[in-house]
Parts: structure tokens; sequence; C-alpha cells
């Protein structure tokens, strides 16, 4: 492929019919491997220092660890060449990694005036972008405000990794899991800067080894601690002064803190009930004896038996305190079963609560769990009972009540909901009770509004650890829910905007396995699922396998609503784009001509999805060398766009590039010149910087400056496309291969003055296999295409 050709395969964007799935042009997000360069001549408006951290989870009365404190702190002070030190601390649940984490990060801030702490969760991809982004808003870096979310994780690890300014930090990494290890080893974490200290906590050793670097690294196995150290923590933390100790038996201290295992999680626990009934340690050792109290639980979970036992002793006596004293406390504890544990905002929970008071309760569902629902109801409609419920259930420390932003937040230890769900909750009850917590959570997320808009992003971030989270437990009961599937919809359509590429496609490909494993493949919520999945494919340059997923959807529709059905339509014209993005141009085109009669007769003319084929079939015009009637299109659907959704839309933006992409011939690239910049800096402002849709706008530019022999513009800016494709695509996308390819031609080749966009188009031909794909796999996709482009060119004209 010579270089123009590898211009027109990215150079225009594209519209997937809502009918068959995706309205929006997908991305992708990582920061890549290479170095970022970070300007640091704007250092001197920075704060002098930042100090970011949870400190309301700290335990005031923190106490032992000294030896580990002192590990990570020798480590830390030794040098290591340019490479930041990494401290890793691995240990079971419960055990207090994150408070020790938490504590040697305080401490770094009382003796250092001039240090940047920093606090990132690390438990989903999700989060750790969120969280790494927010360095750039602390900081104020210069145009913060404007940032996208994917260019701010950017320029958080550029500002972490430039040496020149000699800053101190600390970056802490809570709660690293398989999920996010890989992007964060790949993406996050700063390789440079001898200034810069890297503390990450952990569950597991294999992704603590895997976090390490010999010669600037240490990795801190943490166990329960000592007798001693236990009965000191359980002392300090239930506030016993010398007179109570001695009244409590220092032996009745150590039976208490051995039959909980020496888990801090649980000695916090117990020491909580201690000082909140004013219990004695007899008392509630004779509880810890019971029956119910010591045996270990059948419900299914990955804990050790010492952990099984460490939990259900510790808070057992709480639990059954609360069921008999506080109803409304054990109504909220059942919700907050099926939310993240990790942040669960309350406004969420009131507002789609008040959104159902408005409806009638109509979408909450019937079972076995009724009562539950009136419970709900009174809950939420008293904000005094809610607001005692949150009072108890921190009295018992059975959940952190904290402000996180702008509103008020609860955190509650995944060990500790795990034993709720089992104890709280008969088993006949748990998925209504879900359905429940789905219905509060997805209203509430209803309520916001587009979440392709970025002013809607920032409500958007709070539900997704949520939204995916109750899909796992609808995956574990077999329940399919409606409103969970679109919550997940849009979620993915959210996460693809921020740049979350891979946790998109993760969340539609969910919703569509479920589907077919409850509603059937036929179902249209599971064809809808199976359609944005093509669609993410597409966009990620997995053509074969968007087109089997197109045509899939295409074969269904067709035989269960007919070739004329507005959602076959729809289907058509998705699975047409994804022929444009393979270069099948000859066939896709006189179908995308009846599609687009026909839906101008069913949606209108200027309906978005009709707009979008109008779109396509101007390039597959273009292609073809129907220049006149291709401009005479494009210029109709960017007219129409500007009306309908707005001068700097993404469709209307892609439309602008498309018209460029024709004027990219001799005598009309100075047209084409000024359309691009245009097009390059509008998205740079509504999409941002380093989003696909703006790469593809410099991608473009840098073509008309080469055909205009302005060779060494044309140069720097593809070279600026290359870095950015590759680190936010991937090196193997086919978007940067082609980007790739063009730069390395240009800079071989002696300087020209201008070649034509379509001097070198990609013949289709023969449709040879594609690198990489199966070759029967191809053929089996070639005959079913073959076949349905005959049968429904022959239904649309008879």
């Amino acid at each position: 492929m010579g270089a123009d050709s590898a211009q027109a395969a990215t150079g225009f964007g594209g519209h997937f019919n809502s009918y068959g799935g995706s309205q929006i042009m997908g991305n992708s997000f990582s920061t890549g491997g290479g170095p970022i360069h970070f300007d640091s001549s704007s250092d001197e408006r920075l704060p002098t220092s930042v100090c970011e951290l949870p400190d309301f989870i700290l335990s005031p009365h923190f106490t032992g660890r000294g030896d580990e404190l002192q590990q990570i702190d020798r480590v830390f002070s030794a040098s290591s060449g340019d490479l930041p030190s990494r401290c890793v601390i691995h240990g079971m649940p419960g055990v207090g990694k994150t408070q020790l984490a938490l504590r040697y990060a305080t401490l770094a801030s009382e003796k250092s005036e001039n240090i940047y702490i920093f606090w990132v969760s690390a438990g989903s991809e999700e989060k750790l972008a969120r969280d790494l982004a927010k360095l750039v808003d602390l900081l104020h870096l210069p145009k913060w405000y404007t940032m996208h979310q994917a260019t701010k994780v950017t320029t958080a690890r550029a500002w972490l990794e430039d040496p020149t300014a000699k800053k101190k930090w600390l970056l802490v990494l809570d709660n690293v899991t398989q999920e996010t290890v890989t992007m964060m080893l790949k993406d996050i974490l700063p390789r440079r800067n001898s200034g810069g200290r890297l503390l990450l906590t952990t569950r597991t050793a294999t992704i603590a080894e895997s976090c390490t670097i010999p010669g600037s690294s240490l990795m801190i196995a943490l166990h329960p601690p000592g007798t001693d150290e236990a009965v000191a923590m359980l002392a300090a933390r239930a506030e016993m002064d010398g007179g109570s100790i001695e009244r409590a038996n220092n032996t009745d201290l150590e039976r208490l803190v051995k039959a909980v295992g020496h888990l801090p999680l649980a000695i916090d626990q117990a020491a909580s009930y201690l000082k909140g009934y004013k219990s004695s340690t007899k008392e509630l050792l004779d509880l810890y004896k019971s029956e119910e109290a010591v045996e270990v639980l059948s419900w299914e979970n990955d804990l050790s038996r010492h952990e099984e036992k460490s939990v259900v002793a510790t808070f057992m006596p709480a639990l059954n305190r609360i069921l008999q004293t506080a109803p409304d406390a054990v109504t909220l504890l059942r919700i907050l079963c099926f939310c993240d544990p990790e942040s669960i905002p309350i406004s969420v929970l009131k507002q789609g609560f008040s959104a159902l008071s408005q409806r009638d309760w109509r979408d909450i569902p019937t079972g076995p769990a009724v009562n539950g629902i009136e419970a709900v109801v009174g809950l939420f409609r008293s904000s005094i009972r809610l607001s005692k419920a949150i009072q108890e259930i921190q009295r018992l420390s059975l959940a952190v009540y904290t402000m996180e932003g702008s509103g008020r937040i609860l955190r509650i230890h995944d060990l500790v909901q795990l034993l709720l769900r089992s104890k709280l909750i008969a088993a006949a009850e748990r998925e209504q009770w879900l359905e429940i917590v789905i219905c509060l959570v997805c209203t509430a997320f209803a309520e916001i509004g587009d979440p392709r808009s970025p002013q809607n992003w920032g409500q958007c971030g709070q539900f997704v650890s949520h939204i995916e989270f109750m899909g796992g437990f609808a995956a574990q009961y077999g329940l399919y829910d409606t409103k969970l599937l679109q919550a997940s919809t849009w979620a993915a359509i959210y996460l693809k905007k921020c740049g979350l590429y891979q946790k998109a496609a993760s969340m539609h490909r969910h919703s569509y396995e479920l589907g077919k494993a409850t509603i059937g493949e036929e179902h249209p919520n599971t064809l809808v699922s199976m359609g944005n999945l093509a669609a993410i494919y597409c966009q990620q340059g997995r053509l074969e396998e968007a087109e089997g997923l197109g045509l899939g959807v295409l074969e269904i529709r067709k035989r269960v609503l007919g070739e004329k059905h507005p959602a076959t339509l729809g289907s058509i014209a998705n699975l047409v784009r994804i022929y444009i993005h393979q270069g099948r141009w000859k066939e896709a085109e006189g179908l995308q001509e009846d599609v687009l009669e026909t839906m101008k007769r069913v949606l209108g003319e200027e309906h978005p999805d009709t707009l979008g084929s109008m779109a396509n079939l101007a390039m597959t015009y273009w292609k073809k060398g129907r220049s006149k009637e291709a401009e005479g299109l494009a210029v109709g659907a960017l007219e129409a766009r500007k009306r309908v959704l707005g001068e700097e839309h993404p469709e209307t933006l892609n439309s602008i590039s498309a018209l460029a992409l024709m004027y990219s011939v001799p005598g009309r690239l100075t047209e084409a010149e000024g359309l691009e910049v245009g097009v390059l800096e509008s998205s740079k402002r509504a999409l941002g910087e380093e989003h696909p849709g703006t790469l593809t706008s410099m991608n473009n530019l840098a073509f008309t400056w080469k055909r205009q022999g302005q060779d060494a513009k044309a140069i720097s800016l593809m070279g600026e496309c290359v870095h950015l494709r590759t680190r936010v695509l991937g090196a193997n996308h086919h978007h940067t291969l082609a980007s790739s390819e063009a730069l390395t031609e240009w800079q071989t080749q002696k300087p020209q003055v201008d070649r034509s966009a379509t001097n070198n188009m990609p013949t289709t031909e023969g449709e040879p296999s594609r690198p990489g794909e199966n070759p029967d796999r191809a053929l089996q996709l070639r005959q079913r295409r073959k076949g349905f482009f005959t049968t429904l060119r022959q239904k649309f004209h008879s």
C-alpha cells in the first residue's frame, strides 16, 4: 500500500447506525511506553507541595508496623540511578496493607514540606485512569481544565517523569489487581526521575513480583501482627486506658486477638464493638465462642479458612446486634451488598429513589423481599432515618462515611461486604435485592443525560464501577435486567469517549454473552449488544471479527423483521461501514444507494442515521471516482449535521474531514488545508488532543502538506501522529500501521511537490486474505456476504 492510499484508509470518520448498535465512533486509551516530554517552564506556578490522601480511612490509633515502615523508608532513601524507587506491599485481605501505605504517606508528608503525595486507587482500569488524571487538576497544570481524561493521564505521567524540575513525589497505587497490573506497568508507572517514589499494595505475591525491578525495589510480605502488637492495637483502638486494660485481664485480651486470627481488620471491628456497646472482653469472648459465630461459613468465597474464621467470629456479634436494634441500618447494608464497596455515593441512591418516586414505583420488582421494598421506601423518604442508619453502620466500623469531591460516600471492606451478603440476605431474596439496587443505581444513571457529552463525564464516572459490579452478580444469578443492559451500554459508550477502549469492549461483550445465555441470541436487546461489539471491533481494527458479528446481526434481523425494517436497515448500514474500513467499496456501493433511499422514507431525510448513510455513500462515490456526486452528497450531509447535531459534534467534524479529503487534489489543496486546520483545532478543543479523532485529523493534514510540497512540516506532523497513535491505539492498530508506512516512505524518498490522493488507491478486486486473517474464515465470510448482497438487492428492487 502506498503512502497516499494509507491516508485514504484513515482519512474519514464514520457513523454507526443506532438500530444496529453503537451510535458513535470508538476510541482507545493508552499512554504507551515511549518517553514523554513535559514543559517544566510553567512549574513556577505550581503549588510547592501537594498531599492528596484518603486520611479518613487511616485509623487514628495506628500502632505497630515499625519494622515495615523502616524498610520502606530505607529503600526510598537509597539512590537508584534515574529510576523511581519502588516498594510493593502484598498480603491477604484485611491484613493492613492500605493502612501501612497510608501511614507511611502521612509520615512522609509530615517530615517534608516540599513533597507531592498522590493516592491512586488501582482496583480497576477506570479508577486507575480517573485518579491519575486528578493529578493534573491538583497541580493546576497549563490548560488542565480543558484536557480530555486520556490527555490528563499522559500529562500526569510526563510531569512525574520530568527530571529537570528536581521534584520529590510519592505516588501510592492501592490494591493493584490482575485486571489493572498490565495497564499500570505498560502505561501508568513513571519510568524515570530518581526523585520519585512508588508505593504499591496488592493481595498476591505474583502481582507483587511483576511490579518489582531488581536493584530499585522492595517487596514486603505483610502478615498478621504478633500477639503483643495485636493486643496493643486492640487496646489503642478501643481507647482502653491502663485501668481498663488491667480490668480486662491481659490473658483475655490475648484470647480475644487470637479468636479473630490477629487480623487487623477484625481487631479494628472488635475494638469498635467493645467501645460502642461498652462490652467487656469477657462478654465479647463469650459471643465469639457461640456456635453461630465461630462456624466456618458454607458461602462461596476465595478466602482461606483463617480469614473465614477471623471475619465471621469478629463481625457476627455486631450483625446480630444491628439486626435486633437497627432495621434501617440493615436495609442500607443490604443495598450496599451489591454496590462497588470502594466508593458508594449516597447521592446516587437518593437520586435513584427520587426518580423512582416520581414514577409511583412501577419499576420496582416484586418477589420474596416485598417487605424489603417497603423498608427501602421508608428509609429514603426520611433523611433523618437515613442519617441515623449511616451513623449506626459507622459506629460499628462496618463502613466509613466521608467526603469525596463534592459529595459524601460510603466505603466498606470487601470482606465485610462478603459476610453481609451471606448473613443479612436470605438466598431466596438475593436476586430481588440485586434488582432493587439495579433500579436505584440505573435510574439515577439515566437521569444524567447523554454520556457522550463531555459536560456529563464527571457524573458518569461515579457509576461505572457499580454497573460493572452489579453486572457480575446478574451473570452469577442468571438475571437479565433491561435497565442494567441499557446502563451497561451507555457506560461502555462513556468509557470509549474517555479512552478506556478495552474496558468498553469488555462491557459490551459481557452484555452480549449474558443476553445469549438468558434471553437468547435473537432477542432485540442481545442483537443491540452484538452490534455494539461489532462497532468496537471495527474501530479497533479487528475487522474480521466485526464482519462476522455484523453479518450475524443482519441474518437474524432479516429473517425475523424483514429486509426493510428500520433495524435491518441499520444493520446493513453498519455492515457497509465495516466493508468501507476493509476497502470493499465496489460491493457496498449499490446496496448503500438502496439503503439510503429507504432510510429517507422510513426515518426522515435529517435523521442522524440517514445522514450517516449519506456520508458513507459520499465516501464510496469518491473512492470510485464519482467526484462530483460525492461532493454533492458530502456537502448535503455536512450542512444537515451542522443543523441537527451542532458545529463541533464528532459526526460534523467527520463530515468536514471527508469533504477536505475530496478536495485533496491538484487545484483544491488550499481549500483542503483550510478545512483540515479547522477540524484539527476543533477536535483538540471538543475531543481532546490525543483523542483518536484528533489524531485522524492530524494524519490528514500531514498528507495535505505533503501534497503541497511542504515536506518538512508534513514529516514533522506525521511523526507526531505516529508517536501518539502508537501510544493511544497501539503499534499494531491498522491506523498506526498506515501512518507509520507513510512516514517511512516520506523519510526515504526524494522531495515531491504533489501526489494526488486518487493516484494510488488500493484495489479491492479478488479480495485476497488480509495479513493475519484465517483463510477458511475469510472464505466463509465472503460466501455469506455474497449471498446477502445478492438477495438484499433483489428484495429492494422487487
